[in-house]
């Protein structure tokens, strides 16, 4: 076989495997698209969630002072930390070149931002009063602020590790997305519906940038 033909078969591959990848963040765009509607209508209408209040109550009977301190600590990683970690990220992405990348993940988060500031506005969901909340917010509920802005940036890092063949770290940092949303409902201050919404407009938000992170790439790559 010679170096034309390997080249021809590599192309041929990445091509299939650039129309599967399509196919699926379709479907999954579809699904979280459908998903934050149903949620947004029943929040817009005030017609709650049956499964909130005793979802968030099966959560706090596992309540323990050094998990309080554990899940502040996860959820101000998303929070109050966040501004100070995404600069550090992006000086160290540019520092190694990786405009590009810089330029997005500073997108991402900021849009993200944007957006969750924007729906919170519209549906002025109150905060739930299940049981007393382990921190104090002050912002309304739906969707949760720090579950988007830890999808648009610690999702779109594991993103780029799975891109560089970190797969163990590209694990960790999309753990760490599960790990904040959680930490909503463990201190009190999200009901699971408002989670639950925000991953959805999150996830459509992180394929759009995924999609034109990678087309991006792709150009600069064959220049």
């Amino acid at each position: 076989m010679n170096t034309s033909t390997i080249r021809h078969t590599l192309s041929n591959f990445a091509h299939r495997y650039s129309r599967q990848m399509l196919a699926v963040n379709s479907i999954i765009f579809l699904l979280a698209g459908y998903t934050f509607l149903k949620l947004a209508d029943d929040v817009w209408f005030r017609e709650g969630f049956s499964w909130d209040a005793p979802a968030m109550l099966a959560i706090h009977q596992f309540s323990r002072p050094w998990l309080d301190t554990v899940f502040i600590g996860i959820t101000n990683s998303a929070g109050k930390y966040l501004p100070l970690i995404a600069l550090a990220t992006v000086a160290i992405l540019w520092a190694r070149r990786k405009k590009l990348e810089a330029g997005s993940l500073t997108l991402s988060l900021v849009v993200a931002t944007a957006i969750n500031w924007l729906l919170k506005t519209i549906f002025s969901r109150p905060r739930p009063n299940v049981f007393p909340p382990i921190t104090v917010e002050h912002s309304y509920s739906f969707p949760s602020g720090h579950t988007m802005a830890a999808l648009a940036f610690y999702g779109f890092l594991a993103l780029l590790f799975w891109r560089w063949g970190y797969r163990l770290w590209a694990l960790a940092a999309g753990i760490w997305v599960i790990l904040v949303a959680f930490s909503r409902v463990y201190l009190g201050v999200h009901y699971p519906s408002d989670i639950l919404g925000a991953l959805a407009i999150g996830t459509l938000w992180l394929i759009i940038m995924e999609f034109f992170y990678f087309q991006k790439a792709k150009r600069t790559s064959s220049v």
